[in-house]
């Protein structure tokens, strides 16, 4: 290296210095994958194969390396935050331990958008690591940022915080219990919260930005959504999901509203992160707690009663079965509780129950619900080869016979609910060939969903299941335990 050349590096090397010191954020990067695999397993040397170059990013979640011929699907920081910008009012970014969620989703994010893009060190951070510029607001604005509890914004989210504000901040009763807040030379200002004040506290004022960092109760979520329609701001909730299925599932994958959505960010992909570290120091978990810990996926096994299905197994896109399987329909009665009625056709060649549609509704009769069923009935030409019904429900059987003229036959009354839950388990388990003799078409969202949440509950006469999420699993075992005894006497 020349002298001149040493002197603009020099030059270069201190200007970095003084951005890095006085405006920490523009600086600031999103990690995406490196090329180093790993094999789903704690291997003996960490991430052996790869060169370790970072990878391109192809679309749907894939990455490629182009110098080792690579392409897989990978998490990325940077895709979690440009997917969070994207729609437009709420969003879900959960991750792995490790991955960033909250450095990124609590500390980077909401200095961006209190300051603003007019401000040149907030379009260096955007351009440094890809994000479309449009999609942070031009002006300063007001941003909260919430943890669980003071002591967890004390410790980690504020010193994020701090960490990518520029020279000048003011931090007003930052070490304050409540009510911190970071004012930013232009005006911007960034409020530290708690969900342990309460949800009154997130009451009044308008914001464009609301972080709730780790699962909040739903009233506040509800809270934070009001306080963003002024300024047709957001609310993002960073989390690790440990609780099992919750609202946030519910609210965020399960029936996600549009403008909505969701990312998940696997510690593993961090190039910053030893995958084999991370797996030994959570290798004495349960299966369920090591994927929300490693992939922050949702998984909750304890006290589920169906642990046997499996949404990569049990689930199949929905089609017309054919016209030669019979076709029956299973009812569970309910006015304020879910009226459901499941819709099955019977492969009897290989013994598969398919769950093709199914009717969920709530405040009606039986008498409107009755109607409804005829006129799915007329719409799709169909014949049934039986309904049945909740044997409890008598005035309920007697209405769709009379006033509707459904012939319906009572679920057999004899055989107790853990008998029948056994036998949808075999229907659920599966055969030498590696199939299940029960598949749920993917249009039936209610069956799934209470599939995931139905749950054990102790009791001095020995388990017994929870009376809530179960109302299209009735109905399934109604079905399952007629057929079954149906199939006995052929």
């Amino acid at each position: 290296m020349n002298k001149q050349h040493l002197i603009k590096y020099l030059q270069v090397s201190n200007k970095l210095e003084t951005i890095a010191k006085e405006y920490p954020l523009a600086l600031a990067r999103l990690w995406i994958p490196h090329c180093h695999r790993w094999d789903g397993l704690a291997s003996q040397s960490d991430r052996e194969r790869g060169c370790g170059q970072p990878m391109t990013f192809v679309g749907n979640g894939m990455y490629t390396c182009k110098h080792c011929n690579i392409t897989e699907k990978r998490t990325s920081q940077r895709e979690g935050v440009v997917h969070a910008l994207r729609h437009s009012e709420a969003f879900l970014l959960s991750g792995g331990n490790r991955s960033g969620k909250t450095e990124s989703g609590a500390g980077m994010l909401p200095v961006a958008f209190a300051a603003g893009s007019d401000e040149w060190w907030v379009r260096e951070w955007a351009a440094l690591n890809q994000i479309p510029i449009e999609l942070l607001p031009k002006e300063p604005s007001e941003v909260w940022v919430s943890a669980l509890s003071y002591g967890d914004a004390l410790t980690y989210l504020r010193p994020k915080i701090e960490k990518y504000c520029p020279i000048g901040t003011r931090f007003v009763r930052w070490k304050a219990q409540d009510r911190a807040h970071a004012l930013l030379p232009n005006g911007g200002k960034i409020l530290s919260m708690s969900a342990e004040s309460g949800r009154e506290k997130f009451q009044g004022g308008a914001v464009s930005l609301v972080v709730l960092d780790e699962e909040h109760p739903k009233p506040i979520f509800d809270e934070s959504m009001l306080r963003c329609i002024d300024h047709k701001g957001k609310v993002i909730c960073t989390m690790t999901p440990l609780k099992g299925i919750t609202w946030v599932h519910d609210v965020f994958i399960e029936n996600p509203q549009t403008g909505y959505g969701n990312y998940s960010i696997s510690g593993l992909d961090n190039p910053y992160v030893s995958s084999v570290k991370m797996r030994k120091a959570i290798a004495h978990m349960s299966e369920a707690s090591q994927r929300s810990r490693l992939f922050g996926e949702f998984t909750n096994q304890q006290g589920i009663v169906y642990p046997e299905f499996d949404r990569n197994v049990h689930i199949v896109e929905s089609f017309e079965p054919p016209a030669h399987w019979p076709r029956d329909r299973a009812i569970d009665f309910g006015v304020r509780n879910p009226f459901a009625c499941l819709f099955f056709a019977h492969d009897e060649r290989e013994d598969v129950l398919h769950v093709y549609r199914e009717y969920y509704q709530t405040e009606k009769t039986s008498l409107e619900n009755g109607r409804a069923l005829n006129n799915i009935q007329r719409r799709f030409n169909e014949d049934y080869r039986w309904t049945v019904a909740d044997p409890e429900s008598r005035d309920g059987r007697i209405t769709l016979q009379r006033e509707c003229g459904i012939n319906n036959h009572p679920a057999p009354k004899h055989l107790g609910v853990v008998e029948t839950i056994n036998w949808v388990k075999e229907r659920l388990a599966l055969d030498a060939a590696g199939k299940p003799h029960l598949v749920i078409h993917d249009n039936c969202k209610a069956l799934i969903r209470e599939f995931r949440l139905y749950r054990w509950a102790k009791s001095e006469k020995g388990d017994r299941p929870q009376k809530a999420n179960d109302h299209a699993l009735d109905a399934l075992r109604y079905e399952i335990a007629f057929l079954k005894r149906w199939q006995m006497h052929q």
